[in-house]
């Protein structure tokens, strides 16, 4: 039998027996590859992984030793393949008992779900046998403590999932027993120490249940210094005033209701590879912080990436796939209604009344699930800080126009699409044939387009609306309209509202620089640049600059502040249409004055820009290119 083991010391098994997997660090490097479930470990990883910043000269080629040396043992068992700069292990046909201990996990919950009390306490009791101490004991690395402490905080949340199970049935008159056993190997763990005084009072020991919470509370006042938690204290004031309620007749079975609540995965989503595979990685860490948001202009697709990465993951949250549209700044939900959404589809027919109340309540009903819950378009942290589950195991997953910093959470920046992805949508939506029998005006086109994933949709609707034009007819008509001073198709109007949108949010000085820096004929400015532009010192040009960095109108890099083309010709419509011909032309005078005295080097393509600009004379009413350069 073919099979490997992480949840103790680390050791494989094939036809004729154990294998010797040799020296610790060797052990070390196929948990990781053994933890990472057949993905891509890269060299880098594995050098950090064993050596932290400690790798000794020859790292690299340790590593190369080490896993020539696995091969060899592993060959009939599993193969090391070599990927994407890195390795990445397959196992052939054995089992992991990390991957044994989740599928008995999800079974036994579906069970529960079904109403099988008895088949759910079997399952977990099933998956933790797979355990067989202390996970990873016998290797070392600066990995291994981290993984350590994650899977031991996996077990100790399916061990409380069992022994609510157990509860659920009524209690084993040895159950007590186990519980004590638990709550001494981790005696600041107050879910447990809850269970055993349950347990307890059931079985007629009231006052040594009273007694546990005596010592839990001694416990947290000398080791942490505080009081113990809300559900604890409840408890305790229960089994005091002998609620009835706590009697195993009593207690209801969870809610058999499984939410699916995800929209449809787009049939067309492209690309976004390296996104899904950092999203995932957070998501699935089963860490009481899985939290992953997504930030970026509108348009560029983060609502599509959110809801793709959820439904490739929905097997590993067999508990429900939560959705709930927050309705972004303009219009946010309150998340006392979208609450009330979430517990109903739980099972739970009349929620409390307050955000306080619904909040507890949802916690509680996220303890000993895997729920990964999506929340699109949030307006800040307060709104979103209610919504968040509590138990390990639980993940989510958020959508919003900006990083919030008081909140927690793997904040990923989204850009536009890499060109050739671009280019895979575009012939997904308007036919391959068409794309490729006009290739170079389809990779022209969808630069047109910023490679940003709406306009990319409206260019394909267009050319679907429109069966015998060519693409460089498209293109034609797409270049005249981002001249236009303003928009004169809908589906302009439809590319243009997520730039509308960030506007919205900028205040006076802020909206008028990002019209105003978009005016300039350069590829970029630098913060001095920008200061000329903006008639501001350089230190409060950056500031300015980098508060649309944060708005995700203007992109940054080493050589400065720069706009994606779409959003460009936005902003220079708004700028045309609301500064006026004489202020524009004044800051084109200042950032001309500023590359010809203060940074003549390396400025020669920006200032011959900038003259032809300025000298160019007017191409309709209103347009910002007036003739009174010769003021110059």
């Amino acid at each position: 039998m073919i099979r490997f083991a992480i949840l103790g010391p680390v050791r494989a098994w094939g036809q004729a027996g154990e294998l010797d997997l040799g020296s610790p660090q060797q052990r070390a490097l196929l948990a990781l590859l053994l933890l990472r479930e057949g993905r891509p470990v890269g060299t880098d990883e594995m050098l950090d992984a064993l050596w932290g910043d400690q790798a000794p000269r020859g790292a690299r080629g340790t590593v190369r030793t080490y896993v020539y040396r696995l091969r060899a043992v592993l060959a009939e068992v599993a193969a090391i393949e070599s990927a994407g700069g890195g390795y990445r292990l397959t196992v052939h046909g054995g089992t992991v008992d990390l991957g044994e201990f989740h599928r008995l996990v999800r079974r036994a919950r579906r069970a529960r779900h079904q109403g099988d009390r008895t088949g759910a306490a079997a399952g977990l009791r099933e998956a933790l046998g797979h355990w067989r101490g202390r996970p990873l004991s016998d290797v070392r690395g600066p990995f291994v403590d981290e993984e350590r402490r994650r899977l031991e905080d996996v077990r100790l949340v399916t061990l409380e999932e069992w022994f609510a199970a157990e509860l659920d049935l009524g209690g084993r008159p040895e159950l007590a027993v186990e519980l004590a056993a638990a709550v001494a190997e981790q005696p600041l763990r107050e879910g447990l120490r809850e269970q055993l005084m349950l347990s307890l009072y059931r079985a007629g020991r009231q006052a040594e249940a009273l007694a546990v919470y005596q010592q839990g509370r001694s416990i947290l006042r000398d080791e942490l210094g505080v009081d113990p938690g809300p559900g604890l204290r409840r408890l305790h004031e229960r089994i005091l005033t002998a609620d009835p309620a706590l009697a195993p007749s009593s207690v209801p079975p969870r809610s058999v209701a499984v939410p699916a609540q995800l929209p449809p995965d787009s049939p067309v989503f492209t690309g976004r590879q390296a996104e899904i595979a950092e999203l995932t990685a957070v998501l699935d860490s089963g860490s009481r912080s899985a939290v992953a948001g997504i930030t970026g202009l509108g348009g560029s697709g983060k609502t599509a990436l959110a809801v793709h990465v959820a439904h490739a993951m929905s097997d590993r949250f067999p508990d429900g796939l939560l959705f709930a549209d927050l309705g972004g700044p303009g219009a946010p939900v309150a998340p006392l209604e979208v609450l009330g959404r979430f517990l109903r589809a739980l099972g739970v027919v009349d929620p409390p009344r307050s955000l306080d109340e619904r909040a507890a309540l949802w916690r509680t009903l996220c303890a000993g699930r895997r729920l990964l819950v999506v929340l699109d378009d949030a307006a800040d942290a307060e709104q979103v800080r209610p919504l968040m589950p509590a138990a390990a195991g639980c993940a989510v997953l958020l959508t919003s126009w900006h990083r919030m910093v008081d909140l927690q959470a793997h904040w990923h920046r989204l850009d536009m699409l890499r060109p050739r992805d671009a280019l895979r949508l575009l012939a997904a939506i308007a036919g391959p044939e068409r794309v490729l029998g006009e290739r170079e005006a389809s990779v022209r086109l969808v630069a047109a387009c910023s490679h940003q994933p709406l306009s990319v949709h409206v260019a394909a609707a267009r050319l679907a609306a429109r069966p015998l034009w060519t693409i460089e007819q498209i293109l034609a008509q797409l270049a005249d309209d981002l001249r236009q001073p303003v928009v004169m198709h809908e589906d302009c109007g439809i590319v243009d509202r997520p730039f509308r949108a960030a506007q919205a949010r900028l205040d006076g000085p802020h909206r008028t620089a990002f019209h105003l820096a978009a005016v300039p004929d350069c590829a970029r400015l630098s913060a001095a640049a920008a200061a000329a532009l903006l008639d501001l010192p350089e230190n409060q040009a950056r500031a300015v600059m980098e508060t649309l960095v944060d708005a995700h109108v203007v992109e940054t890099d080493s050589d400065g502040y720069h706009y994606h083309g779409l959003v460009k010709a936005f902003a220079r419509r708004q700028a045309r249409n609301d500064l006026g011909a004489a202020r524009v032309q004044e800051a084109l005078h200042r950032l001309l004055r500023h590359y010809l005295t203060r940074d003549p080097a390396g400025s020669g393509q920006d200032v011959r820009a900038l003259v032809d600009q300025i000298a160019e004379p007017p191409r309709m009413d209103g347009d910002l290119l007036t003739a009174s350069a010769r003021r110059t």
